[in-house]
């Protein structure tokens, strides 16, 4: 069902990403390791699932690691021994190699306690999903580390990563010189908010398969934009649960709303919470770098120097919270762009 608020799984309940889909595939046919991005709630975790589901009917061992809460090599283990649970005897180690504390012994199977010694033990072809990958920052150099290695060592295994530009997804994505991932980047699929036309013909087919007619499309897409998950939650509350179209409508946005403060609040960990938001206030009615720093100074009710602007505006973009434009800045999220982030904070 379209409107189903559980990740898809099957191509007939993905709408609108079959070329991606197709991409993501060949890529990883192909031996390159793949990185989804975009802003919450565009479908990320569905198109991966997909894929994972069409490449495991191709032959591929597929797993799916969810890393929300992970902040340790030893926690990523962990997922992957879960998600692989009942298939460990594919796991056999058949090389020599030693990389800082990772090390696997020719003379004995591979230490499952050993997140490089399990990864260089797979003996078939494996495409591992590692989604929210931004979890593991704190780890990223000895993650790039394995990574590297797994690379050049085994190439039966192959990565999917989905997430934000935070942390580790931008050094995948930018590994210099002193990289162990520098030469080979992960392929990049950026997914965007639907069109209009995406976006109305989105709800008229999740509208028809519950046998609805529904003619509000322009509202709806107005106030949601083109972000899938959002356009899904008011489709339930609508059409699954019953609510009337203003009912749904302001649900949906509460929903949504409950859902980017959380991950908002997760974002401002080890940040100043109260310069970002103030920008973020600012962004909401200025595009240009100067009205943003001008409105933050005033909220904030101190001057600002550039760099502190500067640097706070790129790690919003980094975060797919803010996005850069030929005019400027904007707030990617539709909902995002009506909350109310400074008299909220507290």
């Amino acid at each position: 069902m379209l409107f189903g608020l559980s990740p898809k799984v099957d191509r007939r309940e993905l709408f609108g990403r079959d070329a991606e889909l197709e991409f993501i595939k060949a890529q990883i046919v192909a031996g390159n390791w793949v990185i989804v991005a975009g802003q919450r709630m565009m479908g990320k975790t569905s198109l991966v699932r997909v894929a994972l589901s069409e490449l495991g009917r191709e032959g591929f061992r597929s797993i799916y690691v969810n890393l929300m809460g992970i902040k340790s090599l030893r926690g990523l283990l962990q997922r992957l021994e879960e998600a692989w649970r009942g298939a460990l005897g594919g796991i056999d180690a058949s090389i020599n190699l030693s990389l800082g504390p990772f090390q696997v012994d020719l003379r004995r199977r591979a230490d499952r306690s050993n997140l490089l010694g399990f990864l260089l033990g797979i003996n078939e072809n494996a495409v591992i999903a590692m989604d929210e990958v931004q979890e593991l920052a704190p780890a990223t150099p000895h993650l790039l580390r394995v990574l590297g290695n797994v690379f050049a060592s085994n190439p039966r295994v192959r990565f999917i990563f989905t997430g934000s530009y935070m942390g580790l997804m931008k050094m995948l994505l930018d590994s210099g010189p002193d990289s162990p991932l520098y030469g080979r980047p992960p392929v990049e699929v950026r997914l965007r908010p639907f069109t209009v036309d995406q976006s109305t013909a989105f709800l008229s087919r999740g509208f028809e398969e519950l046998g609805i007619s529904f003619k509000n499309h322009e509202e709806v897409v107005e106030r949601l934009d083109g972000v899938v998950g959002w356009l899904t939650l008011f489709g339930n509350y609508h059409g699954v649960r019953g609510l009337e179209l203003g009912d749904a409508l302001k649900r949906a946005v509460e929903e949504g709303e409950k859902i980017i403060r959380s991950e908002l609040a997760h974002f401002l960990e080890g940040r100043d919470a109260d310069l970002h938001l103030a920008v973020l206030e600012a962004a909401k009615r200025e595009s240009r770098w100067s009205g943003i720093k001008r409105g933050a100074e005033i909220i904030l009710g101190r001057r600002l120097d550039d760099r502190t602007i500067t640097n706070a505006l790129n790690a919003l973009v980094e975060g797919n919270i803010i996005e850069k434009t030929a005019d400027g800045y904007r707030i990617a999220d539709p909902i995002m762009r009506n909350m109310d982030f400074w008299t909220a904070r507290q």
